[in-house]
C-alpha cells in the first residue's frame, strides 16, 4: 500500500519503520523543517515501564485546583485553558477512578515493556547508537512515607514483572555517588534495572537517516490544509506542496492530531499539555549523575544524556501556548540544585538550552492506537509525558495492524473508538 504519515515525531518515525519494513510505500510529512523537532525533541530522555502511571490519579481534581496559579507546582492549570478542556477534562476525572486508573498503569507498563523489545530488535536490525545512554533508573525518596509509596507502587506493577530492588540510604549513595553530598535528606530509593535513559532526538535523527537512504519519502516545511473524505474513506489530503493520494493515511501529529481529525469528524480525547526541559553541559563537572534520578518528592527527573544533563520536571495544561516561561524554567533549575548540591558551580546559563513541548495527553492517559471510524485513516497518538517509553511499540503494532496481521500486542486496549 502507499501510506502517508503525518508527523515525524516519535510515533510517526517509529511507524514509518515497521510500515517500510513491511513492503509498504511510505511517505513521511511534517510542517517543520526537519524531523522530531516538536515534543520528541528534548523530552525526560526517560523509557520506564516502571513509571506509567497516568497523571490522573485518584483525587488529581483537587489537586489541580490547588495548584491554580501556582508557578512553583509540577503540574499547573491555567485558567484560561479551562474551556477547552470542559469535556475531556470531564472524562479525564472519570478515568481518575481507583479501578480504570489501575486498569490504565497496567496498559502503559505493557506497552512500554513491549518497547523495549522492539526497540532491541530495531538496534539489532539497522544498528541504533546507544543514543547516549543505558540502562537503570533511581527513584529517590527523601521521606519514609514516599519511600513506602514508591515501594507499594513496584509491587503494585509485579504481574508485569517489572523487576526493582529497595535500596537504604547508603546502598542509594553506593549505586549513585553524585547523591552523597544529600546525606541525611534521603530515606531510600527504589532501583528499576530494566528502565533505559536516552536522547529521543537522536533516535528520530538515526531512524530518519536509515528511511530515507531505504527509500522513504520526506516532505519537510509542509502543512495539512485539508483532508479529504469521500464516500466513508479519506481519498487525498490537500497540503502546502499540493495534493498528495494514498490507500491509507496515519495521524501521529500529538496533541496537533485532534485538529486534524476534526476536519473529517473524528473526535480524538487528546489535549496538549505544556513540558519544560533544560539541556545542560557538564563544562567539567566529573561528579556527575552516571544514571538517571526521579526525585519522588519533587516530581523531577535528572538524566545523563552522554556528555549532557537533561532536567524535566514541570508541565500546565495552557492550550498551544509553546512560549517559555522564565519562572517555569527557574523550577527546574531550583530542582537540580535541590538533587545535586554540587552542580551549581558547573550550570553556565549561556550554554544551557531551554525548551519546552506539548504532550499530547489523552483523556484516559492511555495512548490511542488504532483505526478511526474511518476505514483508512490510522491513529497513533496520546501518549502523554510517555511517548518514548512507548514509542517503539506503538508503532510496530500499528504497522501490523495497518498490513492485517496480528499484532503481538493486543490493541483493543489502546482502540480509538472514535
Amino acid at each position: 500500500m502507499n501510506i502517508i504519515i503525518i508527523g515525524s515525531g516519535l510515533l510517526g518515525l517509529s511507524t514509518a519503520y515497521q510500515l517500510h519494513t513491511q513492503g509498504h510505500q511510505v511517505t513521511v510529512i511534517d510542517r517543520r523543517e526537519s524531523a522530531g523537532l516538536e515534543t520528541s525533541f528534548a523530552n525526560g530522555g526517560l523509557l520506564t515501564p516502571s513509571l506509567s502511571d497516568p497523571w490522573n490519579a485518584p483525587g488529581v481534581f483537587f489537586n489541580m485546583l490547588k495548584m491554580i496559579g501556582k508557578e512553583d507546582s509540577p503540574l499547573l492549570l491555567r485558567p484560561k485553558a479551562l474551556p477547552s478542556l470542559a469535556l475531556w477534562g470531564l472524562s479525564f476525572l472519570k478515568n481518575s477512578r481507583r479501578k480504570t486508573y489501575e486498569q490504565s498503569i497496567f496498559r502503559n507498563t505493557r506497552m512500554a515493556k513491549y518497547t523495549l523489545d522492539v526497540l532491541d530488535d530495531m538496534t539489532q536490525a539497522i544498528g541504533l547508537s546507544d543514543l547516549g545512554g543505558g540502562s537503570g533508573t533511581i527513584k529517590v525518596c527523601r521521606q519514609q512515607q514516599e519511600l513506602d509509596e514508591v515501594l507499594a507502587m513496584a509491587e503494585f506493577l509485579q504481574p508485569e514483572a517489572v523487576k526493582f530492588t529497595m535500596l537504604s540510604r547508603d546502598d542509594t549513595f553506593k549505586l549513585e555517588p553524585a547523591l552523597a553530598p544529600l546525606k541525611g535528606k534521603v530515606a531510600g530509593s527504589i532501583y528499576f534495572p530494566e528502565d533505559r535513559f536516552g536522547d529521543a532526538h537522536q533516535y528520530c535523527v538515526e531512524l530518519t537517516t536509515y528511511l530515507e537512504k531505504a527509500g522513504v519519502q520526506f516532505l519537510y516545511n509542509t502543512t495539512v490544509n485539508d483532508i479529504i473524505k469521500h464516500q466513508g474513506k479519506i481519498t487525498h489530503i490537500n497540503t502546502s506542496q499540493g495534493q498528495l493520494d494514498a490507500d491509507a493515511f496515519v495521524l501521529a501529529a500529538g496533541s496537533y492530531t485532534p485538529l486534524l481529525a476534526k476536519q473529517v469528524g473524528v473526535n480524538i480525547p487528546v489535549r496538549p499539555c505544556k513540558g519544560y526541559s533544560l539541556t545542560l553541559a557538564l563544562d567539567g563537572w566529573q561528579g556527575g549523575p552516571s544514571m538517571p534520578v526521579i526525585d519522588h518528592s519533587l516530581h523531577a527527573g535528572v538524566v545523563p544524556l552522554g556528555n549532557r544533563i537533561r532536567v524535566a520536571g514541570t508541565a500546565e495544561f495552557n492550550g498551544y501556548d509553546t512560549q517559555l516561561n522564565p519562572g517555569r524554567l527557574q523550577n527546574l533549575y531550583d530542582l537540580l540544585q535541590a538533587i545535586y548540591p554540587e552542580s551549581s558551580a558547573f550550570v553556565n546559563p549561556e550554554t544551557t538550552k531551554s525548551w519546552t513541548g506539548l504532550r499530547p495527553v489523552s483523556a484516559s492517559g492511555v495512548p490511542l492506537i488504532g483505526r478511526s471510524k474511518i476505514d483508512n485513516l490510522y491513529i497513533n497518538t496520546g501518549h502523554g509525558h510517555l511517548g518514548w517509553t512507548m514509542a517503539a511499540g506503538s508503532g510496530k503494532a500499528l504497522a501490523d495492524l495497518i498490513s492485517g496481521e496480528r499484532p503481538e500486542i493486543s490493541l483493543a486496549d489502546y482502540a480509538v473508538n472514535c
